[in-house]
């Protein structure tokens, strides 16, 4: 009586794999069989990742370092409105170079900016006109001033110049000291209030 041995479990898998490939039935996973604890790191490569596959909503937060960015990789169209701030910028990271004509307003360089006005006495042409004590809202005793004339259409009279001016007013911290010229015209004339804008720079 002959004796017949079991099959290993070995034997009963490669019968069982060659009967599946034979048969040329294919099996699907079911959606979520697959977790990504289930995936081993790195397994997954850029290349079979279709493009938009990849959502923010599946990026935990601080998930990409700057050294996975590609230079350029992150356009403007990208960045939404507020998002980057100056905490978010390397020092001198911006530099005149990276900033369009144009596309800074003065409030975008100065601590504050400040409107006044400066009422000289009438001027014959080669005359000069200070004020020493011209008090400018918010200003601090340390601050530094950059003093501009007005335009034209807030009043500015193009006979004039600003000749000189201090951060330094004699009539205490939040005042500043100008010098108004009328280097040239006819006869003697009064410009009445004259518009100056202050840059307050901290």
């Amino acid at each position: 009586m002959k004796m017949f041995r079991r099959p290993s479990h070995g034997t009963v898998a490669a019968y069982l794999a060659l009967f599946l490939a034979l048969s040329g039935t294919a099996y699907a996973l079911q959606a979520g069989s697959i977790t990504s604890r289930e995936i081993a790191k790195g397994a997954v490569k850029r290349s079979e990742i279709k493009s938009g596959e990849v959502g923010k909503t599946e990026i935990r937060k601080e998930a990409v370092a700057p050294s996975e960015i590609r230079p350029n990789a992150v356009r403007e169209s990208e960045i939404r409105t507020g998002a980057v701030g100056t905490d978010e910028l390397l020092d001198g990271a911006v530099t005149g170079a990276k900033i369009d004509d144009g596309s800074l307003a003065l409030a975008d360089v100065a601590r504050e900016v400040a409107n006044v006005e400066f009422d000289p006495p009438a001027l014959n042409p080669g005359d000069c006109a200070s004020d020493d004590s011209l008090v400018v809202p918010n200003k601090q005793a340390d601050d530094r001033v950059l003093v501009l004339p007005g335009s034209d259409d807030a009043g500015w009279n193009e006979e004039l110049t600003l000749d000189a001016y201090s951060a330094a007013g004699a009539g205490g911290a939040n005042t500043i000291a100008v010098t108004l010229c009328r280097p040239f015209g006819t006869g003697s004339a009064d410009p009445g209030d004259q518009p100056l804008t202050v840059l307050l720079l901290g």
